[in-house]
């Protein structure tokens, strides 16, 4: 099956749909806007002026009063939906012969005929209501075809009322109307169904899934980026996920097939499921007399991809116990499977996929007398007025069967399309039962202000029926929402029926599950992996664990379901029935990547179980671990750890820190602002209450880095807090004042810690903070009362150990504070040997760290230091290539050394290796393009006064600084300088030398400053041969790229640009920016370049004229002509500079890059890239 175009065709689908119904809505005066009135004259209804046919006054009623219950677009949707199920239906029914006249409704055997066959074949139908005369009429006179396609459609739809009433309603209702037009255009609904899905996608009933959840898409990434809790009528969209047919199959073969197998331990069902796994032998098990006997259920049963496998199954375990072929679609429809569901058209789409199940197996299943309507039930609200229901009883006359459960019962639906299967009725399936016959026994007679209340009723008991039978067996992938996600009507159902497993949709219904179950029976869900770690879901893990077994679990790598797409999920079977030493068998997957490579994976580690990713652990092992995570991959050896020896939450303190509830406004990159205005290596928030600094280095987490980095950010945390707290409580106003709960664990502000990402990809790595640090949600820290201890405690976190405990606990992408807590740890008063390790380890890590400039300690660049500067540039980037080797082989040894001292202290040598492979060692690798780009930048660092050759460190880093700060920080008089900086900030990057302090020539004077004169040339071929361009292109086209990348689009260094031609661009560094800096650089540059330009085409010109041949005048009419060029562009940037020059626009460095940035307009380069997107970025 082809689902790429699945997934295109259905979205679009939807959207054709809903257009066609709606323009037929508009056709009989409905829109969104307007509901025309409708007026009855004789035979014919009066619409907004035009005439139509009585008859379909009725029906534009019905939909008036559609649209005023549920709302415009809510009808358009349904009925459009509508449609397009039905048209699935006969598609899927022509192409596998089900309709019985065997013609074709949509399309042709015969590719190349573009009518559907039942055109051709219209005189020979003998359809339910069809005109034959009208059908002949219409034929013979040959323009009609359009109106007689839509004659047979709608009696096609009405043939297959009986054998599915519950898509084809008899087609009289308003769904008629809103049949789309031009069904017979080459690009109508129909055709683009035919045309666009292969025929051979639809030869199995999964498509219908597939169709469905690809057309529900688009609405539910509409609802999902509102980012707030989902409405009722959106829950569907929202967490419908169809279920891949390995994992489906996986399911049901370990849930229905093990529960028959453990029966019929003979039968070769087995050899017909290839995703079953077999388990420890067992003698207490529900006992199954006959295959009638099974009832299964799914109770969030969506297209019912579960209900046709379970079929599927069904029908070979009938077979084998000798039942006729014929016979059995029937049997297993009436007494075996059933399904529950919220949204009325996955329903209806689970009820054909069943229907197309039993008519695959027996020809004679649509006939009267043989059909059996499939046991799904689409839930609905059902409301009941206190006078309503007073009269009802009273004309019953059933004595006290309505007493006060009964009454709460019938108030249990009201929000049915909400709660779902989640209802627990409150009365047994035995008076539920007792009261449903003796209503159903009542005759009523004439009291037909009665029958609505009396159907009412009904359904409501029926409903409540279906939810309080217990089933042998429970399969599911149900619904899957987070507490952000529930409505208030349902958070308050959650809170008062699922208090304990609130936490998502999904593990409420896995309590669900377990009361819908019998006990002995068996469970098969799909559900979110988070309930296997988290400590939020840790009641739902002891529940589990106290009251079942897990049978088996399969957790599947996060692409399982499209390369493109991240779903975290595991599939697993509970049995009912505590048995602690029990093992069931888990498979992971995890480590093989993309939806194909797991369906061979898994059947690899059913037949093999030494394959390496199948494991064995029993619910007595999960509890051997602090908070009972199901952590299988752990061997008994380090399981026992967690016995042997303390908690690191005994010895230490593990804290989220602040959240400052608007990142844009309080965070800053540290290059942003006022190097003055941060204040470093601070000890107490008592430090910060001067007001003398506003910034203060912020630990945001960050990427992939052991030992010591990722110190980038500072936030605003002035006078202990001030501003962040003020947003804090006036954002969240239930906080009543107190902002300790979003800004949090503020004791631990300023102290030394051990931190770590809580959101990555990969192997968690844990850096050292010195002093000085606020920490953040995503840099999560731990912190010690003896400093003697930090050391311990970082190589600990560092080691393999640490690693496969935490892979253990914490597979998902986020790392919570209790996981590391539950890490186990045995400190030493004194160790010499890892102290000694450890210290070097962070010596190399942070001297690594601070030779990039990115880092606030940066001093100066690697490849111009004593002991790697070489006679060249080359010469000296060879030294450092070697150096990087040098220290990566030694970080490599180093991290193996501490290794190999926690697993000799813990006696793991079995257990684990102490190597370390090279690629986890988070040092800068050589890079010889990477590296002379690092040299270009750091040269025009100081060509801006950034840095200097002549003293390390930061030199102009605050607002407005000038050259006379240059000189008195530097400390050297201006013709003593090694290489003096530009005297105004601003330096021309252009296409050719039309300025002394343009960018490419004080590269050379850079060059000469380093290296000297004699090695110029050498070191410029150097240059140019690593970047693969021109020096003058690579500035004009890739150093401000290269730039934006390593200041994460908050850039020092602003290019401004007079457009695409370039005919004039230069750099200005933010910190030495001027409210003159603009005038100047328009008195400066761009007017003399126009002079320039004017003059450079006057000569061009005259040069043209004495061209001695046709080449040499063709060259210097191609300059000329893009001198022409750049002097229009130049004069329209120069007007645009000349309107900003005016406002002298003051920069305030607090306010950050992306705010300053967007003052400029477009005379900036790359706005969009810096000034726009989100707040976060």
């Amino acid at each position: 099956m082809n689902r790429t175009k699945l997934k295109t065709y259905a979205p679009q689908a939807r959207r054709d749909f809903i257009q066609a119904v709606t323009d037929r809505a508009a056709f009989y005066g409905l829109t969104d806007k307007k509901i025309e009135p409708i007026t009855e004259n004789g035979d014919v209804a009066i619409i907004g002026g035009r005439a139509f046919p009585r008859a379909i006054a009725s029906k534009r009623k019905a939909l008036e009063e559609r649209i005023a219950e549920y709302g415009f677009w809510q009808t358009m949707d349904a009925i459009a939906y509508t449609w397009f199920n039905r048209l699935v239906a006969i598609r899927y029914m022509e192409l596998h012969g089900y309709l019985d006249h065997g013609y074709r409704v949509l399309s042709h055997p015969d590719a190349s005929k573009s009518i559907p066959e039942i055109l051709e074949q219209a005189e020979h139908l003998d359809l339910p209501g069809l005109d034959k005369h009208k059908v002949i009429e219409l034929k013979l006179e040959g323009s009609k075809e359009a109106e007689l396609y839509r004659m047979l459609l709608l009696a096609q739809c009405n043939a297959l009322y009986t054998a599915m009433p519950f898509l084809f309603e008899w087609i009289g209702d308003e769904t008629e109307l809103l049949l789309p037009d031009n069904l017979l255009h080459t690009d109508s609904l129909i055709r683009k169904l035919v045309t666009d899905i292969d025929e051979e996608d639809w030869q199995e009933v999964e498509i219908i899934g597939w169709l469905y959840q690809f057309y529900i898409s688009e609405r539910k990434d509409e609802v999902m980026a509102r980012k707030s809790a989902v409405p009722t009528e959106d829950i569907p969209a929202v967490t419908q996920l169809f279920t891949p047919h390995w994992i489906v199959r996986y399911l049901v073969e370990n849930s229905l097939g093990r529960l028959w197998l453990l029966n019929r331990p003979g039968s070769r069902l087995r050899e017909h499921m290839p995703y079953y796994i077999e388990g420890e032998a067992e003698t207490d098990f529900l006992k199954i007399t006959k295959p009638e006997d099974i009832r299964l259920l799914d109770p969030a049963c969506g297209s019912g991809h579960m209900l046709t496998y379970a079929f599927d199954l069904l029908f070979r375990i009938y077979e084998e116990e000798g039942y006729v072929p014929s016979e059995i679609p029937v049997l297993i429809l009436k007494h075996n499977v059933y399904g529950l569901e919220i949204c009325p058209r996955a329903a209806q789409l689970a009820e054909l996929a069943l229907v197309f199940k039993a008519r695959a197996k027996t020809h004679r299943f649509f006939q009267p007398g043989t059909l059996v309507q499939p046991r799904i039930l689409a839930l609905q609200n059902i409301h009941f007025d206190e006078g309503e229901l007073r009269d009802y009883i009273a004309a019953l006359d059933l004595g006290n069967l309505f007493n006060e459960p009964m009454l709460r019962l019938l108030h249990q639906f009201e929000e049915a399309t909400t709660f779902g299967s989640l209802i627990q009725p409150c009365l047994d399936e035995q008076n539920i039962t007792f009261a449903r016959s003796a209503i159903e026994a009542k005759d009523l007679g004439g009291q037909l202000f009665l029958r609505e209340t009396h159907g009412k009723v009904l359904r409501v008991l029926e409903q409540a029926e279906m939810l309080c039978e217990r089933y042998h067996v429970v399969v599911a992938n149900p619904p899957y929402m987070g507490w952000k996600g529930l409505n208030e009507v349902l958070k308050k159902f959650a809170k008062e029926n699922f208090a304990d497993y609130r936490e998502d949709l999904f593990s409420m219904f896995v309590e669900r599950s377990l009361g819908l179950n019998l006990n002995g029976g068996i469970i098969g869900l799909m559900t979110p992996f988070t309930w296997m770690f988290l400590g939020s879901f840790e009641k739902l893990r002891n529940r589990l664990l106290e009251s079942c077994v897990i049978t088996s679990l399969v957790r599947p790598e996060l692409h399982a379901f499209f390369d493109s797409a991240f779903v975290s999920i595991c599939a697993f079977t509970l049995k009912r029935g505590c048995q602690m030493d029990q093992k069931g068998s888990f498979i992971d997957l995890s480590p093989f990547y993309g939806a194909d490579e797991q369906p061979p994976k898994a059947l690899e580690a059913i037949r093999n179980p030494a394959c390496g990713w199948l494991y064995k652990a029993a619910a007595a092992d999960f509890r051997s671990i602090p908070t009972s995570p199901i952590a299988y991959s752990l061997s008994a050896k380090i399981r026992h750890l967690f016995s042997e020896h303390p908690t690191l939450g005994d010895s230490f303190t593990a804290r989220q820190g602040l959240a400052t509830t608007h990142n844009a406004r309080f965070v800053r990159l540290w290059h942003e602002v006022n190097l003055l205005s941060i204040g470093f290596s601070l000890n107490s928030r008592a430090e910060t209450e001067s007001g003398e600094y506003r910034w203060f280095p912020y630990n945001k987490g960050g990427g992939f880095r052991k030992w010591w980095g990722n110190q980038t950010f500072v936030v605003n945390w002035q006078n202990n807090g001030e501003a962040i707290k003020r947003a804090i409580v006036d954002k969240y106003t239930y906080l009543k004042g107190n902002p300790n709960f979003v800004a949090k664990n503020q004791e631990f502000y300023f102290r030394p810690s051990v931190s770590f990402s809580k959101i990555g990809v990969g192997f968690p790595a844990f850096r050292y903070f010195p002093a000085g640090f606020i920490f953040d949600v995503a840099g999560s820290s731990i912190f010690s009362s003896k400093r003697a201890e930090e050391f311990q405690l970082l190589s600990f976190c560092n080691t393999k150990i640490a690693r496969a405990v935490l892979a253990a606990l914490a597979p998902t992408l986020n790392i919570e504070i209790q996981q590391i807590n539950n890490l186990p740890i045995a400190l030493r008063e004194s160790w010499e040997r890892l102290d000694a390790v450890v210290e070097i380890l962070l010596n190399e890590a942070r001297m690594d760290w601070n030779n990039f400039e990115t880092s606030w300690d940066f001093r100066d660049l690697p490849l111009l230091r004593a002991g790697t500067k070489g006679v060249t540039l080359a010469v000296s980037w060879e030294a450092w290539r070697d150096n990087c080797a040098t220290s990566i082989r030694r970080m490599q040894e180093l991290e193996t050394e501490n290794n190999r001292l926690w697993i000799d202290a813990y006696g793991m040598q079995d257990e684990l290796t102490p190597e370390v492979p090279e690629s986890e060692i988070t040092l800068a690798r050589a890079d010889q393009k990477k590296d002379v780009a690092a040299f270009l930048s750091y040269a025009v660092g100081c060509m801006m006064g950034r840095y200097s050759l002549d003293k390390p460190g930061l030199i102009l880093a605050n607002v407005g600084d000038s050259l006379a700060e240059y000189l008195a920080k530097v400390g050297q008089p201006f013709d003593m300088l090694t290489f003096a900086p530009d005297g105004d900030g601003i330096i021309p990057v252009l296409d050719g030398e039309w300025f002394e302090d343009d960018i490419a020539v004080r590269t050379e004077d850079f060059l000469r400053g380093t290296f000297g004169e004699a090695t110029l040339e050498a070191n410029l071929h150097f240059i140019e041969e690593s970047l693969g361009k021109n020096l003058r292109k690579y500035f004009l086209a890739d150093f401000y790229k290269d730039h934006l990348q390593t200041y994460k689009k908050r850039p020092i260094y602003w290019l401004f640009s007079s457009g695409k031609e370039r005919a004039f661009q230069c750099l200005v560094y933010l910190h030495r920016y001027q409210d003159g800096t603009l005038a100047r650089m328009r008195t400066e540059y761009v007017i003399p370049l126009q002079g320039k330009l004017a003059a450079r085409i006057e000569q061009l010109a005259s040069d043209t004229q004495k061209a001695a041949s046709t080449s040499q005048r063709k060259t210097l009419e191609k300059e000329r002509d893009k001198l022409l060029k750049h002097q229009t562009e130049l004069r329209v940037f120069d007007e645009k500079l000349r309107h900003y020059a005016d406002q002298r626009i003051t920069l305030d460095l607090d306010d950050g890059v992306k705010v300053n940035y967007g003052k400029f307009g477009d005379l900036l380069a790359e706005v969009k890239a810096v000034a726009g997107g989100t707040d976060e970025d």
